[in-house]
């Protein structure tokens, strides 16, 4: 009997076996404890330096031990909130780090664990956004104060107007120009310029100078030159070949003071200097990597100041332009008085470039960029009010050029020499910017040969003209469509 059952028995014990491994619709007991931790939103954006408001909810059946937070993979800590509750909502407050780069991110994973080791995770990203928009005009605060200063640069630009309007010009008129006086201004003497200036300042023009043209003396020579060639302008001499002294202007009536070789000191050592010190500066001070690249601090603000270094630097290079903050392509001429020097000469061209605009906003969004943190942005602007900046001052010599070539058709030597002696210098402005598109002969060759042979302006030609000018438009073509009309 016993030996019949025992098949019977081992197949139904074999059957439930075989379907109890393959029925996939038994329900396994639940755990003693459940936990989950959900935050509202998987992702978050804000501003560098800000704060972010992350809320979550976590249950936990056996009641919450801990609460940890991993940033970017890195050890969690430990979060303070109401521990041994089964439910709860906590808000985590993330701060982005200052020194966050536009664009860049922080992967945040948070970690529940109840009294039973059970885990529950979640993963938050929070991405760091723009601080700020491009605003219309150059004008940047924090906390309600200006961000924006560039005091030295309106000192600067207020001592050469001050030097062409007290000096210089009066050489023009005849009267005895002081070289101790031209040195004492470019050089600040006694924090007054030797008294020429009505205001106390620390400032120089000479400390800022392009030092090769320092070492070379080019304005001190040009001051010597300039008060020993007034003296005879003085006596009523008039200029020649080879002697210097008093030119009419013909288009004018008024006479300027050149020297021996036609060039005109007011406009060699004004706007000289407009290159030498305001484009050098920009370029080769404030738009280098040392005061404007990547490295420069964006985080910490200035003892004292409402600015850090790299947005100061920024708005020292947009001082040399010196624009009103609201300047623009079409600016109206019942504010012409309003924009001087560099910025000036923009307007000159603006109408054939539109470079205002361009320069304009690409100080802005600069500017704005730096506030963000947006390095790439920063750069790319950089390198376009550069090119724009440089490219200006090709069009004013073309500018002028053409003005040359219509006075000498007219036999108008006074006024042909004018106009030249801005060539001369608009021209050798083009030497300050390190990546210009002319050669540095090619510079010299306009200066010295193309303006007159040996740099004598008594020698220019109408050929020499057409020659400087075409030299000119091939190395910025931009000027090809309007080279006749600027």
């Amino acid at each position: 009997m016993k030996v019949k059952i025992f098949p019977v028995v081992f197949v139904f014990f074999s059957f439930f076996f075989i379907n109890s491994c393959g029925d996939n619709s038994v329900e396994l007991p639940e755990p003693e404890g459940r936990i989950s931790i959900t935050a509202n939103t998987d992702s978050f954006e804000s501003g560098r330096g800000t704060s972010v408001a992350i809320p979550m909810t976590l249950k936990a059946e056996e009641g919450l031990q801990s609460l940890t937070v991993s940033i970017d993979g890195q050890p969690g800590e430990n979060i303070s909130t109401s521990m041994g509750q089964t439910s709860l909502s906590h808000t985590y407050t993330y701060t982005i780090p200052a020194n966050a780069l536009l664009g860049s991110s922080a992967e945040l994973e948070f970690t529940a664990t109840d009294v039973i080791e059970q885990s529950a995770k979640t993963k938050v990203v929070v991405s760091t956004g723009k601080l700020i928009d491009s605003p219309a005009t150059y004008s940047f605060t924090r906390n309600g104060e200006t961000t924006v200063s560039y005091t030295g640069q309106n000192e600067r630009l207020d001592m050469l107007e001050i030097i062409k309007k007290e000096i210089l010009l009066k050489g023009d008129q005849g009267e005895v120009i002081s070289e101790q006086a031209l040195l004492a201004a470019f050089n600040n003497a006694e924090g007054n310029g030797g008294g020429l200036f009505l205001f106390e300042t620390t400032k120089q023009l000479g400390n800022k100078t392009f030092q090769p043209d320092l070492d070379d003396r080019l304005f001190e020579n040009l001051f010597a030159s300039a008060a020993q060639a007034s003296e005879a302008g003085s006596g009523g001499q008039m200029a020649s070949n080879g002697i210097a002294g008093l030119i009419t202007r013909e288009s004018k009536g008024s006479t300027v003071l050149i020297d021996a070789n036609g060039r005109e000191f007011t406009q060699l050592i004004e706007k000289g200097l407009m290159g030498a010190v305001f484009y050098h500066q920009t370029f080769n001070t404030y738009f280098s990597d040392a005061r404007t690249g990547d490295d420069v601090e964006n985080t910490e603000l200035r003892a004292g100041k409402n600015y850090n270094d790299m947005e100061h630097h920024w708005d020292e290079a947009f001082g040399y332009w010196n624009p009103p903050i609201d300047f623009s392509s079409e600016w109206p001429s019942d504010r012409a008085d309003e924009d001087r020097f560099w910025s000036h000469y923009s307007n000159t061209v603006d109408p054939h470039l539109g470079t205002n605009s361009i320069i304009m906003q690409g100080f802005i969004e600069g500017r704005t960029a730096i506030v963000n943190n947006d390095l790439d942005t920063k750069n790319v602007k950089r390198t376009e009010v550069a090119e724009n900046l440089e490219l200006v001052a090709a069009a004013v010599a073309v500018h002028y050029i053409n003005a040359a070539q219509e006075a000498l058709n007219k036999g108008n030597i006074g006024d042909t020499f004018h106009v030249l002696s801005e060539v001369w210098a608009f021209v050798n402005a083009l030497k300050y910017y390190p990546n210009r598109k002319i050669s540095l002969n090619a510079i010299e060759e306009i200066k010295e040969q193309d303006l007159g042979a040996e740099g004598n302006f008594w020698n220019v030609t109408p050929e020499g003209l057409t020659k400087a000018k075409a030299t000119l438009v091939t190395a910025y073509p931009q000027l090809a469509p309007v080279q006749d009309e600027l």
